[in-house]
């Protein structure tokens, strides 16, 4: 049986496999959803979101050390903001491929200094060898088609002694919690879908992207591989959200 099933009643796609085919189905939707994306995601945590982006932050040293940090697959902000906010100076760079959703992120932050956004996509970092002190990352690692490769461009990517956090739906263990948890997000997201874009299946990609996801174990195991050291993965809500985090030796 797929360990990643779904109820019966509900048809969805496949998973694209190849990075154009992912991009044409997922671009399209970021564009629709970006301007109710902050409130999605407080509605679909029961408002408990804010406080796991608050975790990640708390696993950043606050020290006078960093000077650059990267938000990969940043959106509309969040962690930039966040980590302004909990008193970080260092300069901080956002990256997302989605230019509606960067400018929901430019509006957020435009009081906040050294704060700035970029289009770009999480295959193809634009930036040289060993640039930042600081990776984040929030929801980013299920949309590309290649996990490990993105992995071993965030490794590059930091100094020694830099750090990776980040934020991920995961893959419960148990079937049966797995179920309910996929069901929930069908049956709420549905809900959200008529009623902010007529349109029900507007989060259904949620599901069906964690039912290709290899779990949060796996990505663990890549962190290894990839190089990092101090791997740990962190299960919030019995696995359904995880944070998983690695250090560059």
């Amino acid at each position: 049986m797929n360990r990643c099933s779904q109820p019966s009643w509900f048809s969805l796609k496949e998973w694209p496999k190849n990075v154009r085919d992912r991009e044409a189905y997922v671009d399209p939707i970021f564009t629709t959803i970006a301007a109710k994306y902050d409130f999605m995601t407080r509605v679909l945590s029961f408002g408990q979101e804010r406080r796991w982006k608050t975790r990640v932050v708390r696993l950043i040293p606050k020290n006078g050390s960093l000077e650059r940090i990267l938000d990969l697959a940043s959106g509309t902000g969040e962690f930039p903001l966040l980590l302004r906010h909990a008193g970080l100076e260092a300069q901080i760079i956002g990256l997302d491929r989605n230019p509606t959703m960067l400018g929901v992120a430019r509006q957020k932050c435009a009081r906040q200094p050294e704060i700035n956004f970029i289009q770009g996509d999480l295959m193809q970092i634009p930036f040289k060898d060993h640039s930042f002190d600081v990776i984040t990352m929030g929801y980013g690692l299920r949309y590309v088609v290649d996990i490990r490769q993105t992995l071993q461009e965030v490794f590059r990517l930091l100094r020694s002694g830099g750090r990776f956090v980040s934020l991920e739906f995961g893959v419960p263990n148990n079937h049966f919690y797995r179920r309910i948890c996929f069901a929930y997000l069908l049956l709420l997201g549905s809900f959200w879908g008529v009623v902010l874009h007529r349109k029900g299946d507007t989060y259904w990609h949620i599901v069906e992207s964690l039912k290709a996801y290899p779990g949060q174990e796996t990505v663990g195991k890549w962190l290894k591989d990839a190089g990092f050291g101090k791997v740990e993965v962190r299960e919030q809500l019995g696995g359904i959200i995880t944070i998983l985090s690695g250090t560059r030796p």
